[in-house]
């Protein structure tokens, strides 16, 4: 019994330490893909300001660069909702919260400004990747 114990602690601590690998890479993953989303943008627009064209023109090239980075937004708000946990700061409670939460939450990073649904209160909570350290 005491052998069996052993082994399940055992797993249950890789199996932790995978999703926290997962998580991990999965953000990594979102990183990449806000970068390269971004470049055609930034590249549009260096473009349209230095190639002399119609007004029309570069706003059709700077919209259409645009429409990767909206396409890619969503997926990358999904990854950042449920890769990991946040932490609250007033009460310690980490949890993953709702999908709109994090759409509409003031952020700097991965720090976003929302509410702790163990306490209550608002609070700048931080991205970390285990649920209890």
């Amino acid at each position: 019994m005491e052998n069996y114990n052993k082994e399940l602690e055992k797993n249950l601590l890789e199996l932790v330490k995978e999703k926290e690998e997962s998580d991990r890479n999965l953000l990594r993953l979102e990183i990449v893909l806000g970068v390269c989303c971004l470049l055609p943008l930034i590249a549009a627009v260096i473009v349209v300001s230095a190639v002399p064209m119609e007004e029309w023109i570069g706003a059709v090239v700077v919209l259409g660069s645009l429409l990767p980075l909206l396409i890619a937004t969503p997926f990358a708000l999904k990854i950042e909702q449920k890769a990991g946990y946040y932490l609250c700061r007033h009460c310690g409670h980490r949890h993953i919260p709702k999908y709109s939460s994090v759409f509409f939450a003031m952020h700097t990073g991965r720090t976003r400004y929302m509410r702790c649904p163990a306490c209550g209160k608002y609070s700048w909570q931080k991205k970390v990747l285990r649920k209890e350290d």
